[in-house]
């Protein structure tokens, strides 16, 4: 997979621009932002890192997550959604263009993951709700496969909740928070939890609607990861307002067990940290100074990328983290 196939290059760069134009907008209330805990651990003290568009970017001092603090209240950062010129572009333009390779590359391999764990786990194939389910893509594959009795998406956006009707999903248009008097046995979040306010009342939320021994499986970010630890505040994952927490395993464990759960697997399966760090340093934005590392993303990547991902993926250091928890 290459990050073409996902998002192409040209649409990405429109969107970059929508989402400075965004962040402009949001910034016109800075002053009612507010403080916040860490978000893994609670813990109250910080050190600034950086600031990107406007926003700090500090590192909880206890368990090295990185948050945007302060940060926009519950109430702007659904506006900023509901309004948002870059959401729209996803929306209508990136997600409709990419969707075949989303199936092929992303979401095939995501249903392969949790249909074998949950095999291995001797989990019912009875209900599972995708919260955050966006356009729905995911819950269509998943119930053309008729792997579960039961397929539900959450999702709060109106536009995308429309989405998921027309593609004849069960849809809840709401957060889960708001959710009551519903039990499941399989859980997922996809690319969620870095844009919360309150990631615990979320995480909360969720293990109350799992059944006992449901089976939980969250995707995020790694802020240790390979492409995220080597760009900081030159990656563009780091893209406050829409993205205000960056978890790492260790952290993000912490979170999850916190609210009961157990974790059973933490891996990072990513497939695009060399090439979106080679892309960085061939426009300029970064030097690439160490001769070994510019051997492999540079003088010989043709050679040796792949293999590189592979290995960063297989040891735990790719910035795209997945973590299995079972509720307890």
């Amino acid at each position: 997979m290459r990050e073409n196939e996902i998002r192409a290059d040209d649409l990405y760069e429109q969107n970059q621009r929508l989402h400075i134009l965004d962040t402009k907008k949001v910034l016109l209330n800075k002053d009612s932002f507010v403080r916040v805990h860490c978000p893994a651990c609670n813990k109250n003290e910080s050190t600034f890192l950086f600031s990107k568009y406007g926003f700090r970017i500090v590192s909880c001092d206890f368990c090295k997550t990185y948050f945007v603090n302060p940060r926009p209240t519950q109430e702007m950062i659904f506006d900023y959604y509901q309004n948002s010129l870059s959401a729209q572009f996803w929306k209508e333009i990136i997600f409709p263009k990419s969707q075949q390779a989303r199936i092929k590359h992303i979401i095939h391999d995501r249903i392969e993951k949790i249909v074998d764990y949950c095999k291995r786990n001797r989990s019912p194939f009875e209900t599972i709700m995708d919260v955050g389910a966006g356009d729905g893509t995911f819950c269509e594959q998943l119930l053309k496969l008729r792997l579960f009795k039961k397929v539900l998406a959450v999702e709060p956006d109106h536009n995308l909740a429309q989405s998921c009707r027309e593609k004849g999903l069960y849809i809840l248009e709401e957060f889960i928070e708001n959710i009551a008097s519903i039990k499941v046995d399989v859980v997922t979040s996809f690319e969620s939890i870095e844009h919360l306010f309150d990631p615990k009342t979320y995480i909360v939320n969720i293990f109350d609607k799992l059944n006992n021994h449901g089976l939980f499986f969250i995707t995020t970010p790694n802020i240790k990861g390979f492409d995220l630890l080597l760009l900081q505040d030159k990656s563009d994952t780091i893209a406050p307002p829409s993205h205000l927490n960056y978890f790492h395993p260790d952290s993000l464990s912490l979170l999850l067990e916190g609210c009961g759960f157990k974790i059973l697997e933490i891996i990072t399966p990513g497939k695009l940290d060399a090439e979106l760090v080679r892309k960085k340093a061939n426009k300029g934005e970064i030097n690439i100074e160490n001769g070994f590392m510019r051997r492999i993303l540079i003088d010989e990547s043709e050679k040796y990328m792949d293999s590189f991902q592979k290995w960063l993926s297989d040891n735990c250091l790719s910035s795209h983290m997945w973590i299995v928890a079972q509720k307890i």
